[in-house]
């Protein structure tokens, strides 16, 4: 028998199959194509390239008991397992343990089985049914093995559970635990995002040597969707509790922890320690639910040449959590793990749900000891003039003159409110930037800038009445400082050369780029349009299908990140190859027969000498200039004869 080929046992036509085959029935209705070993060997290496295999050996042995009796070997391990997950996502097929157990027995070469260190399967078509059960036992127990080093949440999942028991598995959950495992689940996703970002080439990877961030969350389902909340979770056991024959209960959830995600409408965000008390109870209104997790992802974009496609947009980091709880921490996470590429942290774009709805404390703070600078937009309710310190004002994100005219402290509020269009809001920001403060140098290790009068300095941006003694000599022409706005009392920054500022006042607004103008809209476009769509490819419809449960079936939180991450992994991988692809045919437009097009020459320049440029006509030897005449032996011109 050659390598790849499967005996089934054929003794000849068996009338109990009528007109179907032996293999197709053993297939259940479904031909097992043979994967090459090239695709197998390529998946295998990508595979120890996240380095996980030695992470997964390093947790096993840190959970291990002090005394065992030991036991059998694993027939089945992890390199094989995730082997064999990304090559089913590679193909877009269902992550289905059976589908891993069907590629490990039918379609895997002798080759692949001793590259993977699988034995042969017995396939024959009497007894077949307990070869399969034999194979999916041991697939499944070697999946769960792994899993369990990283499931934060571990529960009895095979049955519906009663509200009682709801409570029972979430009062004697271990927080701890569950820390220390989801830091090991959100390592394993990031090493198999990190293995994809190397797969590019260094000029590709190093196309920027900061790396710049949008993150947003996306909802993915659980595989059972019956759902419960801990606002009524106490009244559900009361009720409970008087039904006296227990077998007449409806069933209940199988997730402990999950949770409601809010599609439509607005979302809270419930910090460590709190309690998510979302409801979609009889008051929900319009409002839409689903019973699941979210996903947080990070997009590689970039902040110095918005949409010019230098790089592929990649999933550059991942986590998953509970719907509306530690939004903000989650985020945090993301920024720390894309560190891991290696590259110089750089700007973190995201929605209002993130910057502009998180206190400084839980977001902000942990964002710039990361490095990374927020880009977003504002609230309705901090535009415009908010507090300020020295008499300087605050005003969207940055530190401005007391004496900034209204209608630019105002612009924004006026724009939305339909007041101005776009071209007159455009130049009053513009004009507004001359009024902003100058920074003199950078914050020193306690977060305190010196800041100065736009008035003063070597290069001014405005005059002021109250600077006219330090007026430079320069003639050129600056908004004024009208006499009316000039504060009956002034502070440090109209009475001295410099101030210093604490920054941590205005941190929850500030931004890497000036709110409002060209460069922001530019950037901050490009960024939501860069998460959007990466939402909108891995989700519903398309290959990886993240959101819908249906073609993942192994319940529970870890198992549900872990088979994300490998739909991720291959949408990297798709996007690289994708990238590659759209490059190759650009370079080929620019072709023609193998030779680069050069662009039409003027016909001044084919024909004419040009006496500026002292250029010639392609083809046309330049003439020698005039030599100079040789001067006598004085150093003086020749003597005239």
């Amino acid at each position: 028998m050659s390598a790849g080929d499967i005996d089934y046992g054929f003794t000849g036509h068996n009338p109990d199959l009528g007109g179907m085959t032996q293999a197709e029935v053993i297939g259940r209705g479904r031909i097992h194509q043979l994967i090459d070993d090239e695709t197998v060997a390529l998946m295998e290496g990508r595979v120890r390239k996240t380095g996980v295999l030695e992470k997964l050996r390093e947790w096993s042995e840190e959970d291990a008991a002090a005394f065992s009796l030991g036991g059998r070997p694993s027939l089945i391990s992890e390199r094989a397992i995730l082997t064999g997950m990304l090559l089913l996502a590679k193909e877009g097929t269902s992550m289905f343990l059976t589908n891993v157990r069907d590629l490990f027995m039918f379609r895997l070469s002798d080759t692949s089985r001793d590259l993977l260190d699988l034995e042969s399967s017995q396939i024959a078509f009497v007894g077949h049914t307990g070869e399969k059960n034999r194979w999916y036992a041991n697939t499944n127990r070697a999946f769960q093995r792994m899993n369990a080093l990283m499931d934060p949440f571990p529960q009895e999942r095979r049955y519906s559970k009663t509200y009682t028991e709801i409570q029972a598995i979430l009062r004697s959950h271990d927080t701890q635990l569950a820390e220390k495992r989801k830091a090991r689940l959100d390592e394993f996703t990031q090493r198999f995002l990190v293995m994809t970002f190397n797969e590019q080439s260094r000029a590709v990877r190093r196309a920027s040597k900061k790396v710049d961030i949008s993150f947003d969350q996306t909802y993915v389902g659980t595989p059972t969707t019956k759902g419960y909340s801990r606002k009524n979770l106490s009244k559900r056991v009361a009720e409970e509790a008087k039904v006296e024959e227990k077998r007449t209960l409806k069933p209940g959830p199988v997730d402990a922890f999950a949770g409601w995600h809010v599609t439509t409408g607005p979302r809270t965000d419930a910090g460590r320690g709190e309690v998510d008390l979302t409801e979609p109870g009889k008051n929900a209104g319009s409002l839409t639910y689903k019973w699941g997790w979210e996903i947080n992802i990070a997009v590689r974009v970039d902040s110095e040449a918005p949409g010019a496609r230098r790089f592929p947009a990649l999933a550059v980091a991942a986590t998953m959590s509970l719907p509306n709880v530690l939004v903000a921490e989650e985020a945090v996470s993301l920024m720390r793990a894309t560190k891991m590429l290696g590259l110089e942290p750089g700007v973190g774009d995201a929605d209002k749900q993130y910057w502009a709805n998180s206190t400084p404390e839980r977001l902000h703070d942990d964002a710039l000891k990361e490095g990374f600078t927020p880009s977003t937009d504002y609230r309705v309710d901090r535009l415009g003039h908010q507090g300020g310190d020295h008499g300087a004002l605050y005003i969207e994100g940055g530190t401005y003159c007391p004496a900034t005219p209204k209608p630019l402290q105002d612009a924004t509020k006026e724009l939305l409110g339909k007041v101005i269009d776009t071209a007159t809001y455009r130049e009053r920001i513009k004009s507004r930037t001359a009024f902003k403060l100058y920074q003199k140098e950078k914050p020193d290790a306690k977060g305190r800038a010196v800041l100065r009068c736009p008035a003063l300095g070597p290069s001014p941006t405005v005059t002021c009445p109250l600077r006219e003694l330090l007026k430079t000599a320069t003639k050129k022409v600056r908004p004024a400082v009208d006499e009316e706005s000039v504060p009956d009392f002034l502070d440090d920054i109209c009475i001295k050369h410099s101030v210093s500022f604490d920054t941590a006042k205005n941190r929850r607004s500030a931004q890497a780029f000036e709110f409002g103008t060209k460069e922001w809209d530019e950037f901050h476009t490009h960024a939501r349009n860069s998460i959007e769509s990466l939402n909108n490819q891995i989700k519903s419809g398309g290959t990886e299908d993240v959101e819908s449960a249906s073609r993942r079936r192994v319940r529970g939180f870890g198992a549900a990140q872990v088979i994300v991450t490998m739909l991720l992994t291959n949408f990297n991988l798709r996007k690289i190859a994708a990238f590659i692809s759209d490059k190759i045919k650009a370079d080929a437009k620019l072709r023609i027969n193998g030779e680069p097009v050069v662009g039409p020459i003027r016909r001044r320049d084919r024909e004419w000498h040009n006496p500026y440029t002292d250029t010639f006509p392609a083809g046309v030897t330049r003439p020698d200039k005039a030599k100079r005449t040789v001067s006598d032996e004085t150093g003086g011109p020749p003597l005239q004869t």
